[in-house]
């Protein structure tokens, strides 16, 4: 077989985009088939230190000057003002109950602030994915991949050194790839596939390969859109006399999350004063909904229904949107059926697929767009030194083990926290454990220059995943033992747990966490700058 392209990439999207331009840079030939185009809705927007770390290296690497700014809020404004990003300086949390306004008290018994920089010019960002997806095509474009949008591929088939696939033009095409005579079609022939549709699940749906969603614990979906006129939420703090002067940021400078019980709701703020939200139901907890219209509630039904439903739940939340309009996508709020999902296999002889495709959990802990990149950052380096040789499937199957482990991983660590959203102090607790395998995997990546950095999250630690999955275990028991009491008993139930989780991830706790005198206010977690 001649082949037209080393990689072909289905999905363009910031993941392969990244993975295109890379490859090219390297010296590969590339195909990005996308089948929409962009600009393009989506959401996945918050980037963390390890998604910066993991980009920075990757500049570096494959010599992307243009893409490095990204990095850091400060550098991003200096260099790329036109593509919009927020700053994120940490994570914020703050406690709801239903059919009261949010109340705090001086040992921020409802409130947990985490910082992730130390500054707004070096801090973490917010990504408006519209603008960063549609300048990381164009970035590979450049670079000299064949990138087609609107382009389905209708055909897939793979032969003893390669795969031929026919592409479907669904729109009239500026891409690279020339037409057939018709003008409606034509082909493609690539050594290797990568998908990078996500959701879409492309490969698995033409390869049978099997759904293991069953297999998770988490189990979400939410109801989410853009929005103008948000009431920012420090204000309405002022407005209600509680004090943020321990706030070690601004809490509105962040990923911040409302937690109840039976869910949560993310904001992040863009510099274009427009905020992605969404709330989050645990359909894991339907009795928290008993006659309200999301109970028993699967694929998405009626939006706007839903989203004053949560609004009339919180009323302080209430407060903050009493002004706010959708502004993004067009046709107003999204909601979804159940967002989790888990391949049996990433990879084949000759595919893999992105962190992203092969599974996904919630945006809890904004592991997502670090995820991606860490992949990409191991897959690359396989198909530039591996394609072609006979060890390739072998690299691959290192590869997909470290994803799937992940993916599992990060299951543990979101429906952990989720189980304890009813008790905001088992809350700030599971979350801990986040926090100490980013902040770990974070002084470990800096040691390692990212070339003997563990799977991510430390996924690959074995004494890691067992304090995890054991304090997951222990929650459930603390969770039976805490419905049978009240008062000083429950309290003291809850402090013991505390107690073991702390001593369980001393091994993990480079930055100070599980500190109570520090009353849940984490200031000095970033990474030295």
């Amino acid at each position: 077989m001649n082949h037209d392209v080393d990689v072909a990439i289905v999905g363009g999207g910031f993941g392969g985009s990244l993975l295109a331009l890379v490859l090219r840079q390297a010296g590969l030939s590339v195909a990005l088939v996308d089948r929409g185009s962009h600009p393009r809705f989506a959401i996945g927007e918050s980037s963390t230190p390890i998604a910066n770390l993991v980009l920075g290296d990757l500049c570096r690497e494959y010599d992307l000057p243009r893409i490095a700014p990204l990095t850091k809020y400060g550098t991003w404004q200096a260099t790329h003002p036109q593509i919009v990003s927020g700053i994120k300086r940490g994570f914020s949390y703050f406690h709801h109950e239903a059919g009261q306004p949010f109340v705090a008290d001086a040992d921020h018994s409802t409130e947990l602030l985490v910082a992730a920089s130390n500054s707004d010019q070096s801090s973490d960002t917010h990504w408006l994915r519209q603008d960063v997806d549609a300048f990381l095509f164009r970035e590979a474009e450049s670079a000299g991949a064949n990138c087609v949008e609107q382009t389905d591929v209708i055909e897939l088939e793979p032969s003893g050194d390669g795969v031929a696939m026919k592409l479907k033009f669904v729109a009239p095409q500026l891409g690279g790839l020339q037409l057939s005579p018709e003008g409606r079609a034509t082909n493609l022939k690539a050594r290797f596939v990568v998908d990078g549709s996500g959701e879409g699940r492309f490969l698995a749906r033409r390869l049978g390969i099997a759904d293991k969603t069953h297999e998770l614990k988490t189990q979400s979906r939410t109801v989410f859109a853009h929005f103008g006129d948000v009431t920012r939420w420090r204000r309405c703090l002022n407005a209600n006399k509680i004090s943020v002067t321990d706030h070690p940021f601004d809490c509105d400078h962040a990923a911040l999350h409302h937690v109840f019980d039976g869910g949560w709701m993310w904001q992040l703020r863009f510099n274009d004063e427009t905020v992605s939200a969404g709330f989050v139901q645990d359909m894991t907890k339907p009795e928290v909904f008993a006659g309200s219209p999301l109970a028993g509630r699967g694929p998405a039904g009626n939006a706007r229904e839903e989203w004053e439903h949560w609004l009339n739940r919180f009323p302080s939340i209430a407060e903050q949107y009493a002004s706010a309009k959708v502004v993004r996508p067009d046709g107003g709020l999204r909601a979804t059926g159940r967002m989790q999902r888990k391949l049996a296999n990433a990879v084949g002889t000759w595919w893999a697929m992105l962190p992203n495709t092969a599974g996904f959990i919630d945006p809890l802990h904004s592991s997502g767009i670090a995820h991606t990149l860490c992949g990409i950052e191991r897959l690359s380096r396989i198909l530039i030194r591996h394609l072609g040789r006979e060890d390739l499937l072998a690299q691959l199957r290192i590869y997909e083990a470290n994803v799937l482990a992940e993916v599992e991983l990060i299951d543990l660590l979101v429906s952990g926290c989720f189980a304890a959203m009813g008790e905001f102090r088992l809350f700030a607790s599971m979350s801990m454990l986040y926090f100490a395998a980013a902040t770990s995997y974070e002084r470990a990546r800096v040691v390692s220059t990212g070339l003997f950095a563990p799977a991510f999250l430390r996924a690959d630690d074995r004494h890691w995943r067992e304090v995890v999955s054991r304090m997951w275990e222990r929650l459930r028991e603390v969770l039976r033992e805490i419905d049978r009491v009240h008062g000083e008993q429950r309290r003291a139930i809850i402090e013991r747990f505390e107690a073991e989780l702390a001593d369980a991830v001393h091994p993990f706790n480079v930055v100070g966490l599980c500190n109570p005198s520090l009353k849940n206010m984490y200031q000095r977690s970033a990474l030295p700058e």
